[in-house]
């Protein structure tokens, strides 16, 4: 989801261990979000939880533009991560990425081999290799590692990220619990954020709201980069 939110961002600028027992806590579901930029609603975001019945799961986002600028230029963003669950938090297997659209298109693709101890990562025709690590999950998967250990009651929020090149230590903090008003209602959402990044300024920030009464799904997913861009998801429904 965030890679997501990321490539949207980049569009509009301007010119083998078995499943743990935490794991059955969380349900399959699809849910659908409104996408903003600016506050302007530019498309629809489903997310879908699935379990693939063989110790996997599959977190899949999907995105399409659907007014204005994101519907003239055919924005389709499709993000899916296999993963599976070790000791109540996700574990990468697989990762893919795709964005089309008039203005450019990108994959990206993760291959985890746990046998050999290592990530492989394809961005276009670059390629890049380097040691996988445990508890390594990718971008998409950072929100549900949070909501899983928001369910369990952690009090800390570190990360071993496969981005492109190398491991990434994302860390967020707990903010205060506030009421999030949303097309699908109104809730008390768990406020989580992470600022800056390496090698950015600190007007870079991310930001999600968890509600505890739908079991921590995000109502409300933010992000804002330096050139003064914010991309929102908003909870529309859910199934």
């Amino acid at each position: 989801m965030r890679h997501l939110l990321a490539g949207l961002l980049f569009v509009f600028a301007p010119a083998g261990a078995q499943e743990a027992p935490a794991a059955a806590q969380f349900k399959p579901f699809r849910a659908q979000y409104a996408t903003l930029r600016n506050g302007s609603d530019i498309g629809r975001t489903t997310l879908e939880l699935r379990d693939n019945g063989d110790g996997s799961w599959t977190l899949q986002s999907e995105t399409r533009g659907t007014s204005g600028l994101a519907r003239l230029a055919g924005v389709h963003v499709v993000e899916t991560s296999r993963f599976r669950w070790q000791g109540g938090h996700p574990e990468a297997l697989d990762y893919d990425y795709r964005q089309e659209s008039a203005f450019r298109d990108r994959t990206r693709h993760a291959s985890f081999d746990w046998a050999k101890g290592s990530v492989e990562v394809r961005q276009g025709e670059q390629t890049f290799h380097y040691a996988i690590v445990p508890g390594i999950i990718d971008r998409q998967s950072v929100t549900l590692a949070l909501a899983s250990d928001l369910m369990h009651g952690a009090t800390t929020f570190q990360y071993a990220v496969a981005v492109k090149s190398e491991v990434e230590t994302m860390r967020y903090q707990r903010g205060p619990v506030e009421a999030v008003e949303v097309p699908a209602g109104r809730y008390q959402a768990q406020l989580m954020r992470r600022e800056g990044e390496p090698g950015a300024d600190r007007k870079r920030v991310s930001r999600s709201w968890f509600a505890a009464s739908l079991d921590w799904l995000p109502v409300r997913i933010e992000q804002s980069e330096k050139n003064g861009d914010t991309i929102t998801l908003q909870l529309i429904e859910m199934r």
